[in-house]
């Protein structure tokens, strides 16, 4: 495929709006490109305008691998803070701008393009590669839940997931040393100094381990009053306060923690009390969002809250109740098809960056959660092309990270299939 084809085609995705909606379209634009190539794909509808797409070349024997990423994007937020339109791919001086571009418009242009060119190349593929593609995972991992009920990660021996996994080396050494990625101290100080002599413009890294992740809503329930006698009523707006101070220090006093993510990160990111000014809130709530671990379960996490919640409604006045509304496990890799291996000796060649893909730890959560829900002994791997502006204003995709990645993805498939031949 011309590389000017390879460009428009990424254009083409961001220029479709999928804000955590209307996935159809981009399933749709992808579905015609593959059968324009002579791949057979089907859309899997879910929700209204809200489909899957599902592509698979090869023999349908094993070995299983399955190219995945998501079709959804965030919320543009503020048009005025971007310097061109969100949802209008625009190439400037070697980078591709627009709403998805980095997350992750350009990895799922990526794992089709990849696929293509492997059925073009002629060369024998001896296993199977599937294309997954779903929808709604920046909220709430809808298609990955829905494909996986189906069934279509049950075979697998391994899967990509095309999630961003660069960064600009401008923005190494915050990037690295930040709370949300874990990285082994040695090879930190190596990519450092090869940083500092190298004219790159990216280092990409193999995600091998993220935190699982879960929100929650803690009601808390008063006694409605006119405001000009509070006295007469329980504000709920204090007790939602009590309990959140409460929930701060238990976080704080959580000492667990997993060599490869670190600790539990915590983040109470929506609060609401009260409707009118004339009147003392009888409801008050808060939305959590916090980043799990394997030493502290999802489950665990819950039943310690759930504890400090009974210990708070004992005191008078108080009415406080706990509700999960999603919940997603941590994912590590055990690297037992050398999938990392062979992506890290391929990238030596491929990728043009001052190291081959250092393995680390994060925070933030993908579609892996819910595939591994029902094939836990698939090897997982994050890798893709794209940079930290992801949910940023003015994101964007290095063009030679994207045309990069490509091959990258073509050569280790290929010694994958041949390094696990049953």
């Amino acid at each position: 495929m011309e590389k000017e084809t390879k460009i428009k085609i990424l254009k083409d995705l961001i220029d479709i709006k999928s804000v955590n909606d209307n996935e159809t379209a981009v399933a749709e634009y992808l579905l015609k490109l593959f059968q324009d190539h002579g791949i057979k794909a089907k859309l899997v509808a879910e929700f209204h305008n809200r489909s899957n797409i599902v592509a698979e070349i090869g023999t349908g024997e094993h070995p299983k691998i399955a190219l995945s990423g998501h079709l959804d994007t965030v919320h543009q937020g503020d048009e005025r803070t971007w310097k061109s339109e969100p949802f209008s791919g625009t190439l400037k001086k070697g980078r591709m701008y627009g709403r998805g571009a980095t997350d992750m418009k350009a990895g799922m242009a990526d794992l089709a393009i990849t696929m293509i060119e492997l059925v073009e190349s002629g060369e024998p593929i001896n296993g199977t590669i599937r294309f997954i593609g779903t929808i709604g995972e920046e909220l709430s991992a809808a298609g990955s839940k829905y494909l996986t009920d189906k069934g279509y990660v049950d075979d697998l021996d391994a899967i990509v997931i095309a999630e961003p996994s660069g960064v600009s080396l401008h923005g190494l050494r915050s990037y690295v040393n930040s709370d949300g990625v874990t990285i082994e101290p040695e090879v930190l100080k190596s990519l450092l100094k090869k940083a500092f002599l190298s004219d790159a413009l990216e280092q990409h890294f193999i995600i091998k381990a993220h935190k699982g992740w879960m929100a929650y809503r803690v009601t808390a329930r008063g006694k409605a009053a006119h405001s000009s006698m509070p006295q007469m009523g329980i504000n709920a707006i204090d007790s939602l306060i009590k309990y959140y101070l409460a929930e701060k220090e238990f976080y704080a006093n959580l000492s667990e923690s997993d060599p490869e993510l670190g600790r539990t990160v915590y983040s109470p990111d929506i609060f609401h009390g009260g409707e009118q000014i004339n009147s003392v809130p009888d409801l008050a709530y808060e939305i959590v969002k916090v980043r799990t671990i394997p030493q502290v379960s999802n489950e665990e996490l819950i039943q310690r809250l759930q504890n400090l919640i009974t210990k708070l409604n004992a005191q008078p006045g108080m009415e406080l109740e706990l509700t999960v509304e999603h919940s997603e496990l941590p994912v590590k890799s055990d690297n037992h098809t050398h999938l990392i291996d062979i992506f890290q000796k391929h990238a030596a060649h491929t990728m043009h960056e001052p190291d081959e893909l250092p393995t680390i730890g994060v925070s933030l959560g993908t579609d892996a959660s819910e595939f591994r829900r029902r094939n836990e002994t698939m090897d997982v791997v994050v890798l893709g092309p794209g940079n930290t502006t992801a949910h940023s204003p003015n994101e964007y995709v290095e063009i030679s990270t994207y045309l990069d990645m490509i091959k990258l993805y073509k050569a280790t498939i290929l010694d994958f299939m041949a390094h696990n031949q049953a």
